[in-house]
């Protein structure tokens, strides 16, 4: 019996372990999980050098002190479609894992008060509901407790997983000119993060034993965000943005649990057996309040206004590497070794009539984890992401609504599964659509 307790490595396949080496998603190793505010979107994200209407209180809130008018801003829905697949994990099938989200995902309000403009945003820059839900079999038995069990093998090995991740960020924002081409901003946002996994597995064998795991993982987070803006115009039709930005953690809390049963399967001449094992053989569940270490993030935009009616312009997006910790993901997989990542985002605007515009955009979202290396063990997912978007707006003389959607592609390499050196390649593809809509006054 104890020899057993210390041995949780032999599970039924030689893939198959207690916990999942990619339980932190992409969403925890990219930064640009959702596109905020309706002309930003059109435009890829490239919008640091631009930001004069409410949605620059997110984006660099130095931009709204040249907003010339009262201005609502509301990005009605947005729905957001992920699929992501890793193949040969089990007996050469793949995993395939869908997410999805639809919501109002930003707005804000800017009033202008005397020399300074005032705003106040919501904004939600990362939300998903991924699943899972796949059924395998017939599979042969791990080699090692094979012997044990002659002639049996996996009639069906089921998973469940569900994924819940949300981040919100809301808060007031205040700008003020400098000079007549100088402008700075500040916005403070309270910060808030919530994620919460469950995992399922249930393996059931020809010669009537199973064995079945779960892992529950729950982590809240809350902080302030605050963004700090620069707006810079040397001549008329270039502008320069600067934006600095960081979440302060100020509490966070952490709950995990696992339960592991097998019955009627042999790892030795012996009796089955029942334990629960944790990461530890002693220790069912654990709860955490370690704080995890959050990056810098500096953005600088150039937008260039060729004429009245067409609009260039870029970002280039610097994060400096950070630790998630054992907030956000399950215990015994920290996060070592995340790196600084440069995304860059490109966009356009034309407006072929007064009333009527049209946004473009590219942009990349790579991954802040290492390549992954053959012959290591959880290493965590590399990924890198391509997107580009695009917009048509409305305009009358108070009102605008856009129309727009995006699409993202991305491959690379993980290890889905723990303590295993098995490297399989990930695809991961989605899709956005938004309506939007904004009133000045």
């Amino acid at each position: 019996m104890e020899m057993m307790r210390k041995l949780p490595w032999l599970m039924l396949t030689g893939c198959l372990a207690l916990l999942v080496a990619g339980a932190a998603t992409a969403d925890d190793y990219h930064y640009a999980n959702l596109l905020v505010g309706d002309r930003a979107s059109g435009m890829g994200g490239a919008y640091t050098a631009i930001s004069d209407d409410a949605t620059g209180l997110y984006y660099n809130p130095a931009g709204i002190a040249y907003a010339s008018v009262r201005s609502f801003s509301a990005s009605v829905n947005a729905y957001y479609v992920n699929d992501k697949t890793y193949k040969s994990v089990i007996g050469g099938n793949g995993w395939s894992r869908s997410s999805s989200s639809l919501l109002p995902n930003y707005f804000g309000v800017v009033q202008p008060m005397g020399r300074f403009k005032a705003g106040f945003s919501y904004a939600v820059p990362d939300s998903s509901m991924e699943d899972q839900s796949q059924t395998f079999g017939p599979l042969d038995l791990n080699a090692a407790i094979k012997p044990y069990n002659p002639g049996a093998r996996i009639s069906s090995y089921i998973i469940n997983y569900n994924n819940e991740n949300n981040v919100y960020n809301v808060g007031p924002s205040i700008a003020a000119e400098l000079t007549d081409n100088v402008s700075t901003g500040l916005t403070l946002y309270y910060y808030q993060r919530n994620k919460l996994e469950i995992l399922n597995q249930i393996i059931t064998t020809t010669n009537g034993g199973y064995e079945l795991t779960n892992t529950y993982s729950h982590a809240n987070e809350q902080g302030l965000r605050p963004i700090l803006g620069f707006m810079w115009s040397p001549v008329n039709n270039l502008s320069i943005g600067l934006a600095l930005s960081k979440v302060f953690i100020t509490s966070a809390n952490a709950d995990f649990q696992l339960s592991y049963v097998r019955e009627g399967l042999y790892s030795s001449p012996s009796n089955s057996y029942e334990v629960n094992l944790p990461g530890d053989a002693n220790n069912p569940s654990f709860s955490s309040e370690d704080k995890r270490k959050t990056p810098k993030q500096i953005s600088l935009g150039i937008a260039w206004f060729p004429s009245a009616s067409f609009l260039l312009t870029t970002d280039l997006n610097y994060y400096s590497a950070k630790s998630i910790g054992n907030i956000l993901t399950f215990k015994g997989h920290e996060d070592s070794g995340i790196e600084d990542v440069v995304n860059i985002a490109v966009g356009t605007e034309y407006y072929f009539s007064r009333n009527w515009a049209m946004r473009a955009g590219l942009y990349t979202d790579y991954a802040n984890t290492p390549e992954v290396q053959s012959g290591g063990v959880n290493q965590n997912e590399h990924i890198d992401l391509y997107g580009g978007t695009a917009s048509i707006s409305r305009f009358t003389r108070n009102t605008s609504v856009t129309l727009g959607g995006g699409l993202n592609y991305g491959s690379g390499k993980a290890q889905i599964m723990s303590d295993a050196q098995n490297i399989q390649t990930a695809d991961s593809q989605g899709w956005m659509v938004f309506l939007s809509s904004s009133y000045s006054y």
